[in-house]
């Protein structure tokens, strides 16, 4: 229903901003980690997701489409609502939770506030059973002249398409770095850094 909005932001609170489009406000809550960026009165496009209940309609934004991707893959897991979802990536960066869902780093997780171990292991495992099930991850499609696919490079990919990075955004960096050895880890760090350079 709600898909962005631009406009200037009017008053920035401890989880939520209020931004002004059209003389119009509306109430988004936001990572506190994204908050912390941005400036009264600054003029941002925010990504949304229009959270509805029977008694209630939350909006939930994010700077980046891939946040908001993200975002909607968290929720997908049984027991992770909105507020959580948002306090996981407020806590942990995009990288560090690929690299966590990769290698099913329980521990990465738990050292986020409010999360336990059972959730951790339910956001890590349903995530990555989700993306493989769908069969997001076609590693037959992805086979490139420059890299040898191998189960390193399939679990990297695998994390970076439940970071919400397209198929073809990652065959394309993929295929214009250097892979050798490296852990999955170090692929995803490359990848990573490999897009925000681009």
């Amino acid at each position: 229903m709600y898909a962005s909005f631009k406009g200037k932001i009017d008053e920035k609170l401890n989880d939520k901003i209020i931004i002004e489009v059209n003389n119009i406000g509306y109430e988004i809550y936001l990572p506190e980690s994204e908050i912390a960026t941005l400036d009264k009165g600054e003029e941002v496009k925010i990504y949304t997701y229009l959270h509805v209940r029977e008694d209630d309609m939350k909006l939930f934004g994010f700077l980046s489409r891939e946040t908001l991707e993200f975002f909607r893959k968290l929720i997908s897991v049984s027991g992770v609502g909105p507020k959580v979802a948002l306090g996981i990536i407020s806590n942990i960066s995009s990288s560090d939770m690929c690299i966590a869902i990769a290698t099913e780093n329980i521990a990465a997780l738990k050292a986020v506030p409010g999360i336990g171990p059972k959730m951790a292991q339910k956001i890590v495992f349903e995530l990555k059973d989700k993306v493989l099930k769908e069969q997001i991850i076609d590693v037959k499609n992805k086979v490139t002249k420059t890299v040898a696919i191998n189960e390193n490079v399939r679990e990297a990919m695998t994390a970076l398409q439940v970071l919400g990075y397209t198929e073809k955004q990652i065959k394309e960096v993929i295929s214009k770095i250097e892979i050798n050895d490296d852990s999955v880890e170090n692929i995803i760090r490359k990848v990573l850094k490999e897009m925000r350079n681009m």
